[in-house]
């Protein structure tokens, strides 16, 4: 902020930024790179599970108390001379915390803990475990930092809870094709006997096919999208479109405003946003959808009716009796909702990146806030390049 009260360069580029990571953007940030903005932000949160699984798995019930503290001592200090090693093959200090992290980090954090296991009393399949466990926390950490899900998540569940009318108007759309789904399949006892026979972790398999197909389509789907609203964007437009945002201070002291192309990095970031911003809708579809099936399921279909379908009886969670009728809830009743859900919510993907009505209806709010984020980009693009 300037002495008049005006806002500087410095001030509306840094506002702009966080405006961009709030909104899943990070990669319209200037300069972003993985290395030094992603990796260094994970480290504290890799540290400290690092440590805690030193606690968890270097002690051994076979160890006395001064043993398996002795193994955790251990640990700890290993973690810290491995830190301090690859510290000066890097040029920094022992103990300094990295500008940048690159393979041979992230190497050691997935097999570091791993190898404690094995240290201490040779439990290989531990060792297997930790390692798996340590890959996919840093793949979650990775991506959120990369991508910054959280907060695009956030940002999109905000924004549907602002626009509850559309969300209402989505549902109320999509309920009679999907209903047609829930007539041939929901009623069907084959459907009922396959909820009682199949295993939790089978369905989730499952269901995991559903939403798979689901991401898919909507990642394949989303260039096209993209390239739509580029080419629906011009120069006389960005102006109008950055009022209201952090970098229309930026806007005000440009005397043209183009939009450059985006860099690879970029459209891989638009395209994440275009796709977690569909399926956050069709999520709240099939929610609704699987929430109305087991409604529906525990009133008009009875304990006795379900047994009958299923062919022994059904697990009852709950039950209640109305109009001299056993209702409840059961455990094939949940499943055979979810499954119905989950391939509703398939049929809805393929609907909404079809249809252009569905487009057109639905996804507006999308392409207002993506054109917008990229006129805010070209404004901001202008002013970084102009200062450096």
């Amino acid at each position: 902020m300037t002495a008049s009260g005006a806002v500087s360069d410095d001030d509306a580029i840094r506002a702009t930024e966080r405006w961009f990571v709030r909104r899943g953007l990070p990669h319209f940030v200037y300069r972003f790179r993985s290395s030094r903005d992603v990796w260094v932000a994970v480290v504290p949160v890799v540290l400290l599970l690092f440590v805690i699984e030193i606690g968890v798995l270097a002690p051994n019930e076979d160890y006395p108390i001064l043993g398996s503290i002795a193994a955790v001592v251990g640990g700890v200090a290993a973690l810290l001379a491995v830190w301090a090693v690859v510290n000066r093959l890097r040029g920094r200090r022992w103990l300094a915390r990295p500008d940048r992290v690159g393979p041979v980090e992230v190497l050691v954090f997935v097999l570091g803990p791993a190898l404690i296991p094995l240290a201490f009393g040779g439990q290989w399949r531990s060792a297997i475990v930790t390692a798996g466990v340590n890959l996919a926390v840093l793949a979650l950490a990775y991506l959120e930092r990369r991508y910054a899900v959280v907060s695009l998540a956030t940002w999109t569940l905000r924004n549907l809870g602002d626009r509850l009318r559309t969300v209402s108007a989505v549902i109320i759309r999509a309920l009679p094709l999907l209903l047609i789904v829930v007539v041939l399949v929901f009623f069907t006892t084959e459907t009922w006997q396959i909820a009682h026979d199949v295993r939790w972790p089978v369905l989730l398999i499952g269901l995991s096919i559903f939403i798979g197909l689901s991401i898919a389509f909507a990642a394949i789907r989303a260039p096209e999208q993209i390239g739509a609203i580029e080419a629906d964007m011009s120069a006389s437009d960005v102006r109008e479109l950055v009022a209201g945002t952090p970098c229309a201070p930026l806007a005000s002291r440009r005397s043209r405003a183009s939009v450059p192309p985006l860099s690879p990095s970029e459209r891989r970031n638009v395209r994440m946003v275009v796709v977690v911003s569909e399926l956050t809708l069709v999520t709240v579809v099939s929610g609704a959808m699987f929430l109305f099936l087991v409604v529906l399921g525990l009133v008009v279909v009875p304990v006795s009716l379900q047994a009958t379908w299923i062919g022994a009886p059904a697990d009852v969670l709950f039950s209640f009796h109305l109009f001299d009728e056993r209702l409840g809830m059961t455990t094939e009743l949940i499943k055979v909702a979810g499954f119905v859900a989950a391939f509703s919510a398939l049929q809805f993907t393929v609907s909404l990146l079809s249809d252009r009505t569905y487009q057109d209806e639905f996804l507006g709010d999308l392409r207002d806030g993506l054109r917008q984020a990229l006129a805010v980009r070209a404004v901001y693009l202008g002013s970084v390049l102009r200062a450096s």
